[in-house]
């Protein structure tokens, strides 16, 4: 699949692509979930009934639709429908206070929704911005703000004059987790998704045969679930949880080759495992690869989880702004401790603090551009103009690339401690410490001594009957770091806080005060 990027034309629209997927591909698996399984032909149908009613109900080009859902085949049909028509996709993280949805339904221009009965508490709120009940669509069945739902869809014809959507029309607002302020909502076209679909598959190796499961969030790149499916004609999976054991379950039923993951839930999967050997009682012997992305992975975490799964592990770097994965550290060569080479179609570069090229082995910003890399913020005129500048968009990321290309990545401009005056990186701590087998899980903060000022703050999660100590832990830093380095307080947590996304909350770590006594291991072992 290497030259598929060369071969595949991205000047198109989605919706065009689904109907010659369907055309090629029709009688194919293509969406697989527990309540509702779609052969390509039946995705496509569904994909038309349910664009004729959204036209119904006043939906067209440009139109920005809200989706207020948990992670289920409506999300992809709803997705596909609104491309077809010209309109905007936005996902919703229902997760988020309720001053800030709404600040998204400003900010984006909803309005229409896709929602659940389950979220009429918070549809409640946002009722001024949808004046229409009948653009309030319900994917359960008539809901209490409105009677329109996705079932109405059901044999209706399929609408006629549907537009001509160009190829760089907006079909996505895709929000930012908001790790380093306000989610912000970057501008996504076709051609941005599609490019990305083709480099990915070129630069991964993403096969025809390979039945894809994606375990990210809802709102966090929901078009990754789908998209290399879609120009491939494979199969996905839709699956809303977070249990390894149902993950497990899909997986043997699916035959699931490929899954893509945030490295903290196939650690979930690892201690599944278990001494009772629970992933045994499962075939997971489909499985080949395993991508993940969004936190590093120690050489000894991914020789472990490698060994559990018999499949190969692939790290990835990506972003909001570029659309999904941009850096990729194998399928063949891998370099364990980098993040990865850049993607074909994307292209790469390590500036300073003036825009200008580092040398290699130096510490610069990230900068990346190219035909998936997205044109800014809706609504945000400040930001954009702050990270889009001459061509390029500055990703905020510290990173260092070596002579052979290989990016690695150091840490966020924003997370940068100044220790006794010199600059420390969080991830080359992390590092050391998920390297350590006692060590699951790892964040590495910062806090404020009165004597030492700024200090690193580790808060750890240990494997199961650990008994390493604080100082224990300091002195294997000590061994492979500057003695400033090695972090002053240790704390011991049964979990560290994630977000939906999969990422570690850094802001849930730092809202509680730093307790160099806080070691939770005997509750960690009753449980």
């Amino acid at each position: 699949m290497a030259d598929f990027l060369d071969r595949w034309d991205c000047a198109r629209s989605l919706g065009a692509v689904l109907r010659d997927t369907a055309k090629a591909h029709g009688d194919k698996p293509a969406l697989l979930s527990a309540s509702l399984c779609l052969t390509w032909s039946q995705l496509d149908a569904e994909v038309d009934q349910l664009a004729s009613l959204l036209a119904q109900r006043g939906i067209g080009p440009g139109d920005v639709v809200g989706a207020l859902i948990t992670k289920r085949p409506e999300l992809v049909i709803g997705f596909l429908a609104l491309s077809r028509l010209g309109a905007i996709y936005c996902p919703i993280n229902f997760k988020l206070h309720p001053g800030h949805i709404r600040d998204q339904f400003e900010t984006a221009g909803i309005k229409a929704v896709f929602t659940e009965s389950q979220f009429d508490p918070i549809l409640k709120g946002l009722l001024t911005f949808l004046p229409d009940p009948g653009q309030i669509i319900y994917v359960d069945g008539p809901g209490k703000h409105g009677t329109t739902h996705t079932g109405m869809a059901a044999g209706l014809s399929v609408a006629k004059g549907l537009p001509q959507v160009h190829p760089d029309a907006p079909c996505f607002y895709n929000y930012t987790s908001g790790t380093t302020g306000a989610p912000k909502g970057a501008v996504t076209t076709h051609r941005n998704i599609l490019y990305n679909a083709a480099a990915t598959i070129s630069a991964m190796g993403f096969g025809a045969d390979d039945t894809f499961l994606g375990m990210f969030s809802v709102f966090a790149h929901p078009h990754e679930l789908f998209h290399r499916s879609l120009l491939l004609g494979s199969a996905f999976v839709i699956l809303d949880t977070m249990s390894p054991r149902v993950v497990a379950s899909a997986v043997d039923r699916f035959k699931v080759r490929w899954m893509m993951a945030v490295p903290s839930f196939y650690e979930m999967m690892v201690d599944f495992g278990g001494p009772n050997d629970q992933l045994g009682r499962h075939d997971l012997s489909s499985l080949r690869v395993l991508e993940a992305g969004g936190a590093y992975v120690g050489g000894e975490a991914l020789a472990r989880m490698e060994a559990q799964f018999s499949a190969r592990f692939m790290p990835v770097w990506g972003c909001t702004e570029a659309t999904g994965v941009a850096l990729v550290n194998g399928p063949t060569a891998r370099r364990d401790g980098a993040t990865g080479v850049v993607v074909p179609g994307y292209e790469i570069q390590v500036v300073d603090g003036q825009g200008r090229r580092v040398d290699h082995g130096v510490v610069g910003e990230l900068v990346l551009r190219g035909q998936a890399v997205a044109s800014g913020y809706i609504g945000n005129k400040k930001e954009t103009e702050k990270l889009y500048r001459n061509g390029w968009y500055h990703t905020q990321d510290l990173v260092r690339q070596d002579a052979d290309g290989w990016v690695h990545f150091v840490g966020r401009k924003s997370e940068m401690l100044k220790i006794g005056g010199i600059r420390v990186y969080p991830l080359e701590i992390e590092k050391v410490l998920k390297d350590h087998p006692d060590v699951r899980d790892v964040v590495v903060v910062r806090a404020e001594e009165r004597v030492r000022g700024e200090v690193a703050r580790a808060v750890v999660s240990l494997v199961k009957g650990s008994a390493v100590d604080v100082r224990g832990l300091q002195t294997y830093c000590r061994e492979r770091l500057a003695v400033y380095k090695v972090p002053r307080i240790v704390e011991f947590w049964t979990e560290i806080p994630k977000m939906p996304n999969g990422k570690v909350d850094k802001a849930a770590v730092n809202a509680v005060r730093p307790d160099p006594s806080r070691d939770e291991r005997r509750r960690a072992d009753a449980v």
